[in-house]
């Protein structure tokens, strides 16, 4: 079962929640495009308890591949990869509003 979302948890931090391919994309992009708030290792453990500056930075990488993705769907010419590089840009553009959705809730 896939979910998206946010609900919030005690301590201030948000849980957010993503189906299995928006986990496996997001531990791909931490993994091989960087990971400056160490998210990664949580990600791995399904793990989406974030605080305030957690999602921050979490909407920032998300949206910062959004926008390579958006390049290269721009500069491709094949169809088979121009439709793949759709499908992660509209996976990404659920997963950035899922993380904008979250800020509402603190």
């Amino acid at each position: 079962m896939a979910f998206a979302g946010a609900a919030s948890a005690k301590g201030g931090s948000m849980r957010l929640y993503f189906s299995a391919e928006q986990f496996n994309l997001l531990a791909d992009i931490l993994l091989n495009q960087g990971d400056p708030a160490g998210l990664l290792p949580r990600v791995m453990d399904h793990d989406l308890r974030f605080d305030f500056n957690e999602l921050d930075q979490l909407r920032e990488t998300l949206v910062a591949n959004w926008s390579g993705v958006t390049r290269e769907i721009e500069a491709c010419r094949d169809a088979q990869t121009r439709h793949t590089l759709e499908a992660r840009q509209a996976m990404l553009e659920n997963m950035i509003e899922r993380v904008t959705e979250s800020f509402a809730m603190f």
